[in-house]
C-alpha cells in the first residue's frame, strides 16, 4: 500500500523540480532580457522611433506605437513580450483594455522564432515553409487583437 504513495510523491517532486527549473532557466532570463531591451529603448530614446514607425499600424487596434515592442518581443519569446507589456503598464503607456489586446496578440505569436529551432527544424519541416508559418502567426495575432477590441 505504501508503494503507490511513494511513487506519487516522487513523481510530484520531480514535476515540481522540473517546473521550477523551467522558470529559473527559461522564463526569468527572458523577463530580464525584455526589461533590458525596454530600458535600452527608453534610455536611448529609440522608443520614440518605435512609436513613430509603428503608430499607423498599432492605431488600427487602438494601441500606441510603443506597444509594437511587446509584439516584436513576443515574436522572439512569449515571456519577454509579457515583460514588455508589464513595463508599458507600469509606465502608464497602456491601459488594462490594451493589455488584453496585447496578451492575445503575444499568445498568438507564441515565440515563433524560438519554435523554428525547437520544433520545425526537429520535425524536418521544409525551411521554405517557415515564412508562411510565421505570417500565419502574425495574421492570427491581428485577428485575435481585433476580436478582443470588438469585445471590450
Amino acid at each position: 500500500m505504501g508503494q503507490p504513495k511513494e511513487k506519487f510523491m516522487a513523481a510530484f517532486n520531480g514535476g515540481a523540480y522540473s517546473g521550477l527549473m523551467i522558470g529559473v532557466k527559461n522564463i526569468i532570463p527572458n523577463l530580464v532580457f525584455a526589461y533590458a531591451v525596454m530600458e535600452f529603448l527608453n534610455i536611448t530614446d529609440l522608443i520614440h522611433y518605435v512609436e513613430l514607425i509603428f503608430r499607423p499600424v498599432m492605431s488600427l487596434f487602438g494601441l500606441p506605437g510603443a506597444a509594437a515592442a511587446a509584439l516584436l518581443m513576443g515574436f522572439l519569446t512569449t515571456s519577454g513580450g509579457l515583460g514588455i507589456v508589464a513595463t508599458l503598464v507600469i509606465s502608464g503607456t497602456i491601459t488594462a483594455d490594451q493589455v488584453a489586446m496585447l496578451l492575445v496578440g503575444i499568445m498568438c505569436l507564441g515565440a515563433s522564432i524560438q519554435y523554428i529551432g525547437r520544433v520545425l527544424s526537429v520535425a524536418e519541416v521544409r525551411p521554405k515553409l517557415y515564412p508562411v508559418m510565421l505570417i500565419i502567426n502574425v495574421i492570427n495575432a491581428f485577428i485575435g487583437m481585433t476580436i478582443v477590441r470588438l469585445i471590450i
